[in-house]
């Protein structure tokens, strides 16, 4: 039997074959593509990284220029404090320099809660720092580096970023306490009878307050408190309010600093007796913060009491009444016979800080680091 001869057909081409030779064409063309977007992206986000590291640099800068300002009244001290923040905060991972062009200062304002700050470069009433972080040609820092260039584009960019800080507007009302234990030192207890050891001989409440006493240390502490005040570009408004077991608003906001000092030389010479309201003291301090103030001013309170609430009165509930007006309080107990418990908790309700002072010098420093850590606004 004879086999059948194979006759041999040549092969077609299989349609898998023929894909894989269209896309090593179609890989060799989308690949550059491909690294050109992911390049594009990495150098996006990148400047991205940048911007947000030069508007900390900047914020941070301008704050501690304003506060070094508003402190020495030296723009070469303000300048410097600037320049030492940002070396503290890097941009692109190195210092971010500062020429002397790239800080101004000058006056800014507003004239209602709603509207923007304007800022007057080398104004009158210098209050604010306006500072311009720049990564550019012509800083000091030069501009920023792409991590990844492109061929068809240049291997740096400019970036800047300006930031001001401004002294706010402060309607500031100082609450003193004029108990009768204020006519006694501060190292003595105040304890009646007998009358206080420096008091001379015939003395009555209702004379001239002997010295020293805690209320003639606490005159002392307000007035440095009110030469900082009067130095300071912040544009303040102060009220007094004294109490004992009633208490007095004594000057309405006024930017007359002399009126409240005056005020106080009153309770100088007629030192009286009286037991301890803080919470009436605190709520007059709410009226006087609200009578003449300004919408658009932060209301920060001051409150100094030497020793116990006496009147069974409720200095945290009067805290929490205040804060419903949006006052923030500072609370300063004086002696060591002073509550300094409660008015912790006062100065916790009312979003602000607690101080203590055994002596006249410690007082005096605590009226002038208060009046020297005032807020400052960054408004742009």
């Amino acid at each position: 039997m004879m086999k059948a001869n194979r006759i041999g057909f040549a092969s077609k081409p299989r349609a898998r074959d023929c894909r894989s030779g269209a896309i090593v064409p179609l890989f060799a063309i989308m690949l550059p593509v491909l690294l050109t977007l992911a390049a594009f992206a990495i150098n996006i986000a990148y400047l991205q990284l940048n911007r947000t590291e030069m508007t900390i640099a900047a914020d941070a800068a301008s704050r501690a220029a304003s506060r070094e300002f508003a402190t020495t009244k030296s723009q070469t001290s303000a300048i410097a404090a600037a320049r030492d923040a940002t070396n503290r905060n890097t941009v692109g991972g190195s210092p971010l320099l500062l020429s002397d062009t790239d800080i101004v200062f000058g006056e800014s304002s507003r004239v209602v809660l709603a509207s923007r700050y304007k800022f007057l470069a080398n104004g009158k009433n210098q209050n604010a720092v306006e500072l311009t972080a720049r990564r550019d040609s012509g800083s000091l820092s030069g501009p920023i580096k792409l991590p990844l260039p492109l061929f068809f584009s240049s291997p740096t960019i400019n970036a800047s970023q300006t930031s001001r800080a401004n002294q706010i507007e402060l309607d500031i009302s100082l609450v003193i306490d004029r108990s009768g234990s204020m006519a006694y030192a501060s190292n003595e207890p105040a304890v009646y009878p007998p009358i206080p050891k420096a008091a001379p001989i015939g003395w009555a409440f209702g004379d001239v307050a002997p010295n020293p006493s805690r209320w003639r240390d606490a005159v002392a502490a307000v007035n440095v408190f009110l030469t900082e005040m009067n130095n300071s570009p912040a544009d303040a408004l102060i009220a007094l309010t004294t109490y004992n077991h009633e208490s007095i608003l004594d000057q309405t906001l006024t930017k007359n600093y002399l009126k409240i000092g005056t005020a106080l030389d009153l309770y100088t010479n007629h030192c009286n007796l009286g037991s301890t309201n803080i919470a009436g003291g605190i709520a007059r301090g709410v009226e006087a913060s609200m009578t003449n103030s300004r919408l658009f001013a932060t209301k920060v309170m001051i409150v100094l009491t030497d020793g116990i609430d006496t009147t069974k009165s409720d200095p945290v509930g009067g805290a929490k009444l205040a804060t419903a007006y949006d006052i923030m309080i500072f609370t300063i107990t004086f002696s060591d016979e002073a509550d300094q418990a409660t008015m912790k908790q006062v100065a916790a309700v009312g979003r602000g800080k607690h101080y203590h002072a055994s002596n006249a010098s410690a007082l005096k420093q605590i009226f002038q680091d208060i009046a020297r850590q005032l807020p400052i606004l960054i408004s742009r």
